[in-house]
């Protein structure tokens, strides 16, 4: 697969993963958003109340995710996904899981995210929405193949937490986490994979052995 360093290619990627994400997470009940990626410093995404995209007949809602962020690992982009998934099932199906304009998570939202495998702590001041990958959002990310997105605009040198809806994110400085995956390629044909763990494995089409990368 190509380095994930081109904008374009990046956006279509997350459509690509979201699609996964709904197929996996909400037996593909979902309404696919219209996804964007634009600079939220302090968020690293959002969902519109309103379906704010027209073509035509057809509309959707916005799914935002913030340039800022984008290189971190694929699992915690996966996981702000499956956040704002819950997000929108709620909101197609008339719960209640924000308040305070969408911008305090109550314990609907803590539990909707917790059935999906996430790992949800709480903010002082935006409730439950301070959102982790668990092993199996990683093991997820793994059996689909997903790779980082190495491109971003602007400083990570602080971090944002999933925000909630109308674009309204919660803000707080986290440390950027190392990814909790690693990447093997073998050094002859390039071909790679994911675990989550130190292992020794042999290419058996080049009878090289795979090397782990950052």
């Amino acid at each position: 697969m190509k380095k994930l360093t081109n904008y374009q290619r990046a956006t279509q990627y997350l459509v690509k993963v979201f699609k996964a994400v709904n197929e996996e997470y909400f037996n593909g009940s979902l309404e696919i958003p219209t996804i964007t990626i634009q600079s939220t410093i302090g968020a690293y995404s959002h969902v519109s109340t309103q379906r704010i995209w027209h073509n035509g007949e057809a509309s959707s809602y916005e799914l935002n995710l913030s340039a800022d962020y984008l290189n971190r690992p694929i699992e915690n982009v996966v996981a702000t996904l499956i956040h704002e998934g819950c997000h929108l099932y709620a909101m197609e199906n008339g719960i209640k899981d924000t308040s305070n304009r969408g911008v305090y998570h109550n314990k609907k939202f803590k539990m909707l995210a917790e059935e999906r495998g996430l790992q949800i702590e709480k903010h002082d001041r935006y409730g439950w929405t301070i959102t982790s990958p668990t092993e199996e959002t990683i093991d997820f990310c793994i059996s689909r193949g997903f790779e980082d997105i190495e491109i971003f605009r602007g400083s990570s040198e602080s971090m944002g937490v999933s925000g909630g809806k109308s674009g309204n994110g919660a803000a707080t400085v986290r440390p950027k986490k190392p990814s909790s995956t690693r990447k093997y390629v073998c050094p002859c044909c390039g071909n790679s994979f994911r675990a989550t763990k130190a292992i020794n494995v042999m290419c058996m089409d080049c009878e090289e052995p795979f090397i782990a990368v950052n």
